[in-house]
């Protein structure tokens, strides 16, 4: 019988740590987030966020930096497309200012300012500065890369060499390439396509569903 409630105490203390851990608040934390930390109010300062628990994905609420020399490197060797997982929910969510020498990679919601070497996230709302390329499954907001936008669905202002909205984009794409599914605003380059449009091509060759046309389309 005591060795009954010694076990039952045992577990029910475990129980007791574990809710405890899930719901812990920090101001600052060092990145990785410790697995007993849900919320950081505050600043997040490291080198890298990974894979975490989709059970009880974090909350950045504030200033993240990543400062991780090797991250320029994952250019050569990741894929965008495949860093995203459908099929799970989001881990990680940043509200706030982002800042880092490569950027996040993965099932990220990031709402708010980011200023990164690359960025691939399930859905990045707000302002995005980027050396490289951006790729979102969701793109809200202005969106400014060195090279490529890459999102399924969005809305607002993309500006790089290329921009691509797999399904639909409403505002304005504004670059030497663009291309979008459906469109309702702006095309703006050397080369639009667009095969669903309600807006305006202004560049040396547009393309559309209705005509094919240089200079201005619609």
């Amino acid at each position: 019988m005591k060795i009954r409630l010694f076990v039952l105490l045992l577990l029910l203390c475990y129980v007791k740590s574990v809710a405890q851990q899930e719901y812990k608040t920090q101001i600052f934390s060092f990145a990785p987030i410790s697995a007993n930390v849900k919320t950081v109010n505050g600043m997040v300062l490291g080198v890298w966020h990974y894979d975490y628990d989709l059970e009880m994905p974090k909350h950045i609420n504030g200033l993240n930096i990543e400062i991780n020399p090797v991250s320029p490197l994952l250019l050569l060797y990741i894929d965008p497309q495949k860093r995203i997982d459908i099929s799970r929910e989001v881990g990680l969510v940043q509200n706030g200012l982002h800042l880092s020498i490569g950027g996040f990679l993965g099932n990220v919601k990031q709402n708010g300012m980011g200023v990164s070497l690359y960025n691939i996230t399930c859905a990045s709302n707000g302002l995005t500065l980027t050396a490289f390329y951006n790729y979102s499954l969701e793109m809200n907001g202005l969106h400014i890369a060195g090279l490529k936008n890459d999102t399924q669905k969005g809305s607002g202002l993309q500006i790089a060499i290329f921009n691509n909205a797999g399904v639909q984009f409403h505002g304005v794409q504004l670059g030497l390439l663009n291309n979008s599914e459906v469109l309702h605003g702006l095309q703006i380059g050397l080369f639009n396509k667009t095969t669903h449009t309600k807006g305006l091509q202004f560049g040396f060759w547009n393309i559309n569903a209705k005509r094919s046309l240089p200079l201005i389309n619609w």
